[in-house]
């Protein structure tokens, strides 16, 4: 098992996590990691547009990690470690990077990435390196924007959380989307499908926010670093739809087949549960 550095003691393990259908199940995991690069790789450019320096080296960070795994699918079959793990320790290497970026003059977001690019490398083999490296997205557009600092990331996390802590603002979101989802029931009784499948998709979309803060939590991500590219993940698999269903049932089901694709299959289950019923 190749073993990556990811900071100062930690190490981590990528590989890929094979069923029982053996190889099949590890050539459409290396696909999803493929698709997951250029899906990250467009939100962090659109986070940089926007000027959010956070949110675009957390998307940009997700996209190398998952270049990485792609590159690792040809040397690794079988890991004990679920592959989207990687996200939530890929945050935690990330900090460090970023620490190391910002302590000299100039600092900007690409060489905070830069840094958390060599943390990772630290452990790999010269052959491996170079692999890896091929597979990165260019990162230059992020040079305008200025490198995260410590203090940035906690206050990030505490407006995201809005003055409650993950657990508690993981029970509220779930709490709005039961809310929501019986208001959209409401709806469909009343014949408008319209306003039911919207209010179903505000559900889905206040359960997947709880969820991914909450297990952000629970894996150690004190900074929720992982929420922003496993959201822009999850999210872009539901831009991708052509569109929805006119009946509720099944355009339920679409947006929710769609949110836990996009997180993978690890998450799905786990994903599936956090949904509001009717």
């Amino acid at each position: 098992m190749a073993i990556l550095a990811t900071g100062p003691g930690s190490t981590v393990a990528l590989g890929v996590r094979v069923s029982s259908e053996g190889r099949g199940s590890a050539e459409e995991f290396f696909s999803r990691c493929v698709a997951n690069v250029a899906v990250l790789d467009r939100a962090a450019r659109l986070h940089a547009a926007d000027g959010d320096a956070i949110s675009a080296v957390s998307a940009a960070w997700g996209a190398d990690v998952n270049a990485a795994q792609s590159v690792l699918w040809e040397r690794i079959m079988v890991a004990s470690t679920a592959p989207q793990h990687l996200f939530f320790r890929a945050a935690e290497a990330l900090i460090p990077g970023l620490a190391v970026a910002t302590a000299g003059e100039p600092s900007n977001a690409m060489q905070a990435v830069a840094a958390s690019r060599r943390s990772l490398l630290d452990a790999c083999d010269a052959g491996l390196r170079r692999e890896i490296q091929r597979t990165w997205p260019e990162i230059s557009y992020l040079a305008v924007l200025p490198a995260p600092t410590g203090e940035d990331l906690v206050a990030a996390a505490a407006e995201r959380l809005g003055g409650m802590s993950p657990a508690r603002f993981a029970q509220e979101r779930y709490r709005l989307a039961q809310a929501a989802m019986h208001e959209a029931h409401e709806y469909r009784v009343r014949g408008d499908s319209a306003a039911a499948i919207q209010g179903a998709y505000d559900s889905d979309f206040l359960a997947l926010e709880g969820y991914l803060v909450e297990s952000a939590a629970a894996a150690g991500d004190a900074a929720l670093l992982s929420v922003v590219a496993r959201w822009d993940l999850a999210t872009g698999a539901v831009t991708e739809l052509a569109g929805l269903p006119d009946e509720f049932a099944a355009a339920v089901a679409v947006i929710r087949e769609a949110l836990c694709r996009g997180l993978g299959e690890a998450d799905a289950g786990r994903m599936r549960g956090a949904f509001a019923t009717a």
